[in-house]
């Protein structure tokens, strides 16, 4: 990869917007421009993995999404599509995050019959693989998205039916 230019994407912090400054890099083998997001950068979402992956656990334990936004100073509808996203791909991510932690050598532990619940499990299980594997620190929901490449939180479609990233779909081959 060769680094080439950048661009400012915006990240909502509290109540205010600062830029961030994404370098981009051209692969040589296929000729395509990546962004080269940080690892607290979800792909498509204004605000850093930590806060999403907050208030999908809080609603996943009994929180309303009303109550999460008034505490967090977020759009109620923010709050509701990061449930129903997150809702609608917890089995993918569910198998992708337990399989990245098995191929860091980890096992997979006992899983919660739900499918929220198993979601939330394999984000902290795939964050435990990565932290000792590598030896890096961070929250579990900002490892967790390092390891699902920038989709542990993937943005919602444009189209109806359109299909989401395939980013997390490799772990699964």
């Amino acid at each position: 990869m060769v680094f080439w230019g950048w661009y400012l994407r915006p990240l909502r912090v509290g109540s205010s917007e600062v830029r961030l400054r994404i370098r981009r890099a051209i692969c040589r083998s296929c000729r395509n421009s990546h962004a080269l997001l940080p690892d607290l950068v979800a792909v498509g979402r204004l605000d850093p993995v930590e806060v999403i992956g907050e208030a999908v656990a809080d609603m996943a334990t009994g929180s309303t999404a009303g109550r999460i936004s008034r505490a967090k100073g977020l759009p109620y509808t923010t709050v509701r599509d990061w449930r129903r996203r997150f809702a609608s791909r917890a089995a993918l991510l569910s198998a992708g995050l337990l399989a990245a932690s098995v191929a860091l050598g980890d096992l997979v532990p006992r899983l919660s019959i739900g499918e929220l619940e198993t979601a939330l499990g394999a984000v902290s299980t795939a964050a435990t693989a990565a932290k000792g594997r590598f030896r890096i620190a961070g929250s579990d929901w900002v490892v967790a998205n390092l390891v699902a490449g920038g989709t542990c939180s993937p943005p919602t479609p444009i189209h109806p039916g359109s299909r989401p990233s395939r980013r997390l779909d490799s772990f699964l081959l």
